[in-house]
């Protein structure tokens, strides 16, 4: 594999005079070729998330949940959608176990670039996809002084950042004029329950709310939605029973029950119906979803 084209350097991670391009499945130094990096690691960030949760997201949460599959199908939707006079450069930041490569590769119109801010993630998956270039970075300590991309996808990481604010605004850093946000996070702010909390989540999210921080932070709504508009009934009843009961029952495994007793026939079923409304803004649901252009 040759060096990415239309790629920009990346920085040393180690001396801020260097740059690195990704180059035969590995980042090469332009000054010293021997000097080169398998993945480029600058920061890390724990306080939302854990190399125990990362355990139990791989394993006792299937990560083909039907939510998590109706999720990848919309981002990869937006991603058709968004025009392309030329290849275009995308990062998806929080790539987690690596669901999204395989199928935004396949859509040969993307330079797909993977980022995490748990190295387990990056070194598992970098084993798996040579042709990938993989990052671990903090988006709060962002090490890029320069826009690079077109496109950055985050799927359920903003409610894992305590700052979102400050994330949003160095996600605009990191966006080319006019590039795209593809961003998911969970909705309803007053569900907020010991089950959120159990996966390091800091908050949930009002459409409003969130749509307001994307536009103070430099970005125009170009779509909206949510996700689990039909289940919505049933899921506000979990949640209520959550938080009236979860300090009773101390159910410390309430992540992996109820995502287990959730993934079934019924849930396939509303979702499968509720893709046939893609073309209508639905006013609740379970997380909500929005594309969001760089502006300024």
């Amino acid at each position: 594999m040759n060096k990415i084209k239309n790629f920009p350097y990346f920085p040393h991670p180690k001396n801020k005079n260097e740059t690195l391009h990704f180059k035969d499945g590995k980042f090469v130094n332009n000054i010293n070729e021997d000097d080169y990096f398998k993945i480029l690691e600058f920061s890390t960030n724990t306080d939302g998330w854990s190399e125990d949760l990362s355990e139990m997201a791989n394993n006792a949460i299937n990560m083909n949940h039907p939510i998590d599959i109706a999720s990848r199908e919309k981002c990869l939707e937006y991603l058709n959608n968004y025009e392309n006079s030329e290849k275009k450069i995308v990062l998806e930041i929080g790539c987690s176990s690596g669901n999204l490569i395989d199928q935004i590769k396949v859509l040969r119109k993307y330079n797909y670039i993977a980022s995490d801010s748990i190295k387990s993630h990056i070194l598992k998956l970098s084993n798996h996809h040579k042709d990938i270039p993989f990052l671990v970075f903090d988006l709060l300590k962002n090490p890029f002084k320069k826009k690079f991309c077109n496109g950055i996808i985050m799927l359920n990481v903003l409610e894992h950042i305590k700052d979102d604010y400050t994330a949003l605004i160095e996600i605009n850093n990191l966006l080319e004029q006019n590039g795209i946000l593809i961003l998911e996070v969970p909705s309803c702010k007053f569900l907020y329950d010991d089950y959120d909390k159990k996966l390091l989540h800091f908050r949930r999210y009002n459409m409003k709310d969130i749509i307001s921080k994307l536009e103070s932070a430099g970005f125009k709504i170009e779509k909206k939605t949510h996700l689990g508009f039909l289940i919505f009934p049933i899921f506000f009843l979990v949640k209520i029973f959550n938080k009236i009961f979860y300090r009773i029952f101390k159910n410390e495994n309430i992540v992996s029950t109820q995502t287990k007793i959730s993934n079934n026939f019924i849930l396939k079923k509303l979702l499968y119906f509720e893709k046939k409304l893609k073309n209508i803004n639905l006013p609740f649901g379970i997380r909500c979803y929005i594309c969001a252009r760089k502006i300024k």
